[in-house]
């Protein structure tokens, strides 16, 4: 089968699973002049024609400052499509990636500063041009390569988005190739004769993903099915079974906290609490037992490094300060420092003696360090 049906079909299913693509959109797409994003670029031009929406593409490309820059080549392919090629100036890029280099003492270009800034560049353009959406040229083999780059660099499970709203930029993310294999964007270049132009950046084949590329290379020639498998990683919710799911960490020998994802978990909270659709799908629910009996609730969200308690249950309340001292102990050995508010009332006593203090009508810890909380804490207890 050609490639162009296949990455048409991989492009309509992300569509269909992501809502990727609604009338009268108007989407600034990441050109590099690479295989991916000329793809991308030529594929969407059929797209929108196959599915019958009414979305304009404006291709975008960055001037980084690289040395040899030269969009020509790129801008005649984009006007023999129908597309004019915008240039955004990010000249000052390679001079503050060279700094960087120097002050962390570096053996190559940071790639990390390197993409928020490029993102940063695209998402004002896109603002310039009216686009209520931004599209790169992120493929499956991109996704799976970043799940390991995250599993051996990050410690956890993580990939980039098909889609998601950056809420500062007030802007749409998408990426349309997330079901395309990297085989297939070859193969389709191949087969159209899509003109590709080498990458200007120093670090081009030098970097961590090339190495996590070479890897997984070698892992689906002898185990071809892998390839298929790591992407079911990310979509198989059902059968997602990992240690965080079964976590359960002592409040003392017969006290204990369960952090709650099931639906069926959700409605018992109905007997006790208040707790709207909306909290739900935001809180971290954690249910204290003590014996097997539940005997108290607690919901908490996070928004940049502020935890908020909005919802608290306790069959007896001397387990208010122990329960406490151990959510924010938790918290703080992943994410420290961190401010950690409560709105709950009928503890007032407790809470001020351990130290809270009142903002805006809740109760909050700012940075407090947990020894020095525990230590309070036994003093109350005395």
């Amino acid at each position: 089968m050609d490639a162009i049906r296949i990455i048409l079909a991989c492009i309509k299913k992300a569509d269909h699973d992501y809502n990727l693509f609604n009338n009268n959109d108007r989407i600034a797409l990441g050109v590099s002049g690479g295989k991916d994003s000329m793809a991308l670029l030529y594929s969407l031009s059929l797209y929108k024609k196959f599915a019958s929406i009414n979305f304009t593409l404006i291709p975008i490309i960055i001037d980084l400052g690289f040395d040899n820059f030269n969009p020509e080549p790129i801008k005649k392919y984009c006007a023999s499509l129908g597309f004019d090629l915008k240039i955004a100036d990010g000249k000052s890029v390679y001079q503050i990636l060279k700094i960087q280099k120097d002050r962390q003492h570096l053996l190559k270009l940071p790639c990390s500063i390197c993409s928020r800034m490029k993102k940063a560049i695209i998402n004002k353009e896109a603002h310039k041009y009216n686009c209520n959406k931004v599209s790169f040229a992120h493929h499956k083999t991109d996704a799976i390569e970043t799940l390991f780059l995250n599993s051996i660099y990050g410690g956890r499970l993580a990939t980039f988005s098909p889609k998601m709203f950056l809420t500062n930029e007030k802007i749409t993310f998408i990426r349309p190739l997330i079901y395309v294999d990297e085989n297939d964007i070859k193969r389709l270049v191949k087969e159209k004769n899509i003109p590709i132009f080498p990458s200007n950046c120093p670090n081009d084949g030098k970097t961590k993903r090339q190495d996590i590329k070479n890897i997984l290379l070698s892992l689906n020639k002898d185990y071809p099915e892998s390839k298929d498998n790591f992407l079911n990683i990310l979509l198989n919710k059902e059968k997602e079974d990992l240690f965080y799911m079964h976590y359960e960490f002592k409040l003392d020998n017969d006290l204990y906290i369960k952090e709650i994802f099931d639906i069926p978990s959700f409605l018992i909270e109905s007997k006790y609490l208040k707790v709207s659709n909306k909290v739900n799908a935001i809180s971290h629910h954690l249910h204290i037992y003590k014996k097997n009996t539940l005997v108290g609730i607690l919901l908490y969200h996070n928004e940049n490094k502020n935890y908020y308690i909005t919802h608290l249950y306790l069959k007896d309340s001397s387990y208010f300060s122990l329960l406490i001292l151990e959510v924010y102990k938790e918290i703080y050995s992943k994410y420290n420092p961190i401010n950690f508010y409560i709105a709950k009332k009928g503890f007032n006593k407790i809470i001020n003696t351990l130290g809270f203090k009142n903002i805006n009508k809740r109760y909050a810890l700012i940075e407090e360090n947990p020894v020095k909380l525990e230590l309070k804490i036994k003093r109350v207890a005395k």
